[in-house]
């Protein structure tokens, strides 16, 4: 679990990058158990030399060129990540973790190289920063189900489990998308909604939109109580974890002004 989350930390303080090349220079050989602290060594010593204080940075990229800085320490952290998930972890584990950031490393891939979508997430950059305190909400809602729920899920079918995780980033996606809706124009609504559900989607779950469609989205008191209920399997997707223990949850942190 400490892996994962240390991981998920890594990712999401990258959640804006945007596209430039791999950089080199020597990785440092990992000391299992000790993930962040060969991440700083990975950004100290690579080549190009990286700004590490933009690792920290709180603030949204205004251009292109300062999304291309971030992604040159995205590009930099995932060859540490993946080196020292190849000397450390098991097969079994890796599948897991990878399969859990399987969304979140397709928001990233949109950002680092396709640039229509650099420009759609620049043009929506003020909404995320309006939207920041509803975001830690909704983020805080699944981590706080996932500590009362998690025991529960070992209990319940596959068939059951797989509804609710759908369920579940539905609520996600909404929460994200009410508050937007209200506070910036339809489209930067709509845009934000594409990015909650990028980040929610695990590569187990990939055909949820037709249970959204004719489950999750029909209203009854029923399904409501039901989804509020089970949104546990959610956090074990989207990269909601705090950040070295700062108290606060990365995405919304790292969208502030």
């Amino acid at each position: 679990m400490v892996l994962r989350l240390a991981t998920y930390t890594f990712l999401l303080t990258m959640v804006c990058c945007a596209c430039a090349e791999p950089s080199s220079g020597p990785l440092p050989e990992p000391v299992c158990g000790q993930i962040s602290q060969m991440l700083d060594s990975c950004f100290r010593n690579s080549s190009p030399s990286i700004a590490v204080e933009l690792l920290y940075s709180v603030k949204i990229p205004d251009s292109v060129e300062e999304i291309g800085d971030r992604c040159l320490l995205f590009n930099r952290g995932m060859e540490c990540v993946q080196h020292y998930l190849n000397v450390c972890v098991d097969e079994k584990e890796r599948k897991i973790i990878e399969n859990e950031v399987y969304g979140a490393k397709r928001l990233y891939k949109f950002l680092c190289r396709d640039r229509s979508f650099q420009k759609e997430f620049l043009r929506h950059k003020a909404c995320f920063a309006l939207v920041h305190h509803d975001w830690d909400v909704c983020s805080g809602k699944f981590v706080g189900i996932l500590k009362e729920e998690m025991a529960k899920a070992t209990k319940q079918s596959m068939n059951v489990q797989y509804m609710h995780f759908c369920c579940a980033r539905y609520g996600y996606e909404n929460c994200v998308y009410t508050s937007a809706r209200h506070k910036c124009r339809q489209d930067s609504a709509l845009f934000l909604r594409t990015v909650a559900k990028l980040l929610s989607t695990d590569k187990h779950f990939l055909n949820c939109d037709k249970i959204e469609d004719e489950i999750c989205s029909t209203g009854t008191r029923r399904h409501e109580a039901w989804q509020t209920h089970v949104l546990v399997l959610v956090a074990l997707v989207m990269p909601l974890v705090r950040i070295l223990g700062s108290g606060r949850y990365l995405l919304p942190r790292y969208i502030r002004h």
